[in-house]
């Protein structure tokens, strides 16, 4: 199940990946681990989440995905532009801007990604 909140360091929206107890002296306290569209990472108790201004996050922002597509090519940096042979029968593959400057625009087609 998506659960959404906002990132503690910039405010971006976020999602809670992983809920956990932990132990203490006072007993167990809750904890969630939180991962923001920024790229920030936070293991910390569940109580010092921020407080949402709108409790219900809206549809919009629920369904957007969670992921970015690597470059095919490298399989490190993430991925920003189509790529497919100029003779039209290759598939599409994501590739970023790094890699896409060593190819040659005879040779294929090299499309950004649609926002």
């Amino acid at each position: 199940m998506l659960t959404l909140t906002s990132c503690p360091d910039c405010h971006a929206p976020a999602e809670i990946t992983d809920r956990f107890t932990l132990a203490s002296t006072d007993g167990p306290v809750a904890h969630v681990a939180v991962s923001c569209l920024a790229g920030h990472h936070y293991r910390m108790p569940a109580d010092k989440l921020p407080v949402p201004d709108n409790p219900a996050p809206s549809r919009r922002l629920a369904l957007r995905p969670n992921r970015f597509q690597l470059c095919v090519h490298c399989q490190v940096n993430p991925a920003g532009f189509w790529v497919s042979g100029s003779s039209g029968s290759v598939t599409r593959r994501p590739w970023c801007l790094s890699c896409c400057e060593h190819l040659e625009g005879t040779t294929c087609h090299i499309t950004p990604f649609v926002p």
